[in-house]
Order: structure tokens, then sequence, then C-alpha cells
């Protein structure tokens, strides 16, 4: 019997957690949990792998039964900043875990600082705040254009309203240039669970 996308996000999370690699659910999983229930084929998970812990952590990814791929040169390029991001793919579904490297650009960094253990799946993991997962949804609308972003966003906006740092939105939206997008996602009123 395989492993549904659930039980993969609980498996490689365990994972994280147990061998203290920071992390944090960024993209759907971080909208399902502040926002609105929402399909998506590919887990999201921003990593911090150090230099020195790389080869530890290609072993931890590399123990992962077999039906997960795992290419290790990739994890080594994306560490040494050839690129953002290395992908495990669960082959009986190809449910992909983009793991994306925490880059040093400050919104990245004060995300991170800020990210939180909440319960997702009766299990410990971590996201970012809401404040950071509308933002992260209005730069990925500003650069791809795709109109789920901006749903996403305004989703997480009208359903965390009453609990969202004003002021920390509005002076990163200004840093971040997407000041207006956040004024039209303050704006939107959505049925829930379109």
């Amino acid at each position: 019997m395989g492993y549904t996308q659930r039980d993969i996000l609980k498996k490689i999370t365990t994972l994280l957690e147990t061998h203290h690699i920071p992390y944090m659910l960024t993209g759907a999983w971080s909208v399902i949990y502040y926002g609105r229930p929402r399909a998506s084929h590919d887990i999201d998970i921003v990593v911090e792998i150090k230099p020195e812990k790389l080869e530890t952590v290609i072993l931890l990814f590399s123990s992962l039964d077999t039906d997960f791929t795992v290419q290790p040169e990739m994890i080594r390029q994306a560490v040494a900043g050839g690129q953002k991001f290395f992908q495990v793919v669960y082959l009986p579904t190809l449910v992909k875990i983009d793991f994306w490297l925490l880059q040093n650009d400050a919104f990245d960094q004060a995300r991170f600082v800020r990210r939180q253990t909440v319960t997702i799946l009766n299990q410990r993991m971590t996201t970012p705040t809401a404040e950071d997962t509308i933002l992260k949804k209005l730069l990925w609308y500003r650069q791809a254009k795709l109109e789920k972003h901006l749903v996403d966003a305004a989703f997480v906006h009208q359903i965390q309203k009453n609990n969202l740092d004003r002021n920390y939105l509005t002076k990163w939206a200004k840093k971040l240039k997407v000041e207006k997008l956040l004024k039209e996602v303050s704006t939107l009123d959505l049925e829930p669970y379109m």
C-alpha cells in the first residue's frame, strides 16, 4: 500500500523535525492551514542546509523508501548556490516535494525567523506566519501572473484578517512593491472553498 500526500507530508516533516533541520512549509500547505482546503500535487518546503550539514542531509533523504527518488548531486548544487531548490519525488503517485533553499534576501530571512510551530494532521509542523504567506503569494503572483496565487492570498487575508499584524504586512508590502496587490486582495470577498 502506497503513501497518500498527507502520509508523505507527515513522513518528510518528521524526518526534518527528528534531525533538527530548520524548515517551514510554504505554498499550498501554508494556504491550507491559514486559508482554505485546496488541491495541490506538490509539497513545498523551505529548508536551511548549512554546507557542513550537506552530506548528513543527503544521507537522511537517501534513507527514505526506495519509492522516493533522491538526486544527491541536485542537493549539492542547490546548497552550493547553483540553483534555489531540489526535489524528492514519490514515484508511485509522482508527488513532488520541492525543497527551497533559504535565501539571503531580507524577506526570506525575516519570514524564516518568524516561522511558527503549529499542528497539521495531528502532527507538529513549522509554517510561515499568515502575513508572510500572503506576501509570498503576492510575490509569486507578480512573477508568474497565475491567478491561484492571488486567490490564495485573498483567502488567507479574508480568513485571518482579525489576526493579522497590519504594520508588518504594510511595511513588507511596500518593501516588496506589492502594495497594490495587497490592497486588491484585502478588498475581495470570496465564497468559502471555491
